[in-house]
């Protein structure tokens, strides 16, 4: 896990903060959650209103130090330690057998070459070609949990691990072979789930009882009072 500086703690708690008095903006996620992350973090992003936001895998890069994050925020009533589980790639290996090397996948195929299959479909044909693209030596991951209230939250932010499919288990949940799932020889720690029916593979993740964890209030600004304020910042820029 790779913690804050203090600085950046004060940064994002108080970009949350500040973005919930805003009341035409009803939650914390997808640009709204990546241009804080970009603001804590102190470097460029690509704005949506000048520029084609492409569909790769890092959404906030840091050009000088070649980092690259792929970031994500999720809803949970939360309890440290806590797992959690995210989708980080649609994966119809049944249909791309082929051109991930091999001749033929099925529910029926041995489970370690399923799961193969999923980790080069994600490694190479996802995170190391949109890291190449992008210029990205340091692949990282970032959560911002949410409790259901919104009022507390909890900061994740970790080396995106690349694993060896040798040091995963892979098993069906069930005789159905609806879901299958990976996890860690070493210590049988639950790390990916795939569902063959829709496609999404998902990672897992749990966060240690010392994550960064803040509590908020939100508080509401009326409408007229925040674009009024807005509007002489802007005109004074003008």
């Amino acid at each position: 896990m790779i913690n804050l500086r203090s600085e950046e703690k004060k940064r994002v708690k108080d970009a949350i903060r500040a973005i919930y008095t805003i009341p035409f903006v009803d939650d914390i996620e997808d640009f709204i959650w990546e241009a804080i992350f970009a603001y804590t973090k102190n470097v460029p992003l690509v704005d949506p209103l000048k520029n084609t936001r492409k569909k790769l895998l890092f959404d906030v890069t840091d050009d000088v130090n070649q980092i690259g994050w792929s970031i994500k925020a999720s809803q949970h009533a939360i309890s440290l330690p806590f797992s959690f589980e995210v989708v980080i790639q649609r994966a119809d290996i049944f249909k791309k057998a082929h051109a991930l090397g091999f001749d033929r996948l099925t529910v029926d195929s041995p489970e370690q070459e399923l799961g193969a299959a999923l980790l080069k479909h994600w490694y190479e044909g996802k995170v190391n070609k949109d890291a190449k693209t992008q210029n990205v030596i340091d692949k990282r991951i970032c959560v911002l949990l949410k409790s259901i209230d919104r009022t507390k939250y909890v900061y994740y932010e970790d080396k995106l691990h690349i694993y060896e499919n040798a040091t995963l288990r892979w098993n069906w949940t069930d005789e159905t072979k609806t879901g299958l799932q990976a996890r860690r020889k070493k210590d049988n720690v639950l790390v990916f789930r795939w569902y063959p029916n829709q496609k999404q593979f998902f990672e897992c993740f749990t966060l240690p009882e010392d994550s960064y964890s803040f509590d908020i209030e939100p508080v509401r600004l009326v409408a007229d009072d925040v674009v009024q304020i807005l509007l002489e910042a802007l005109e004074g820029k003008l």
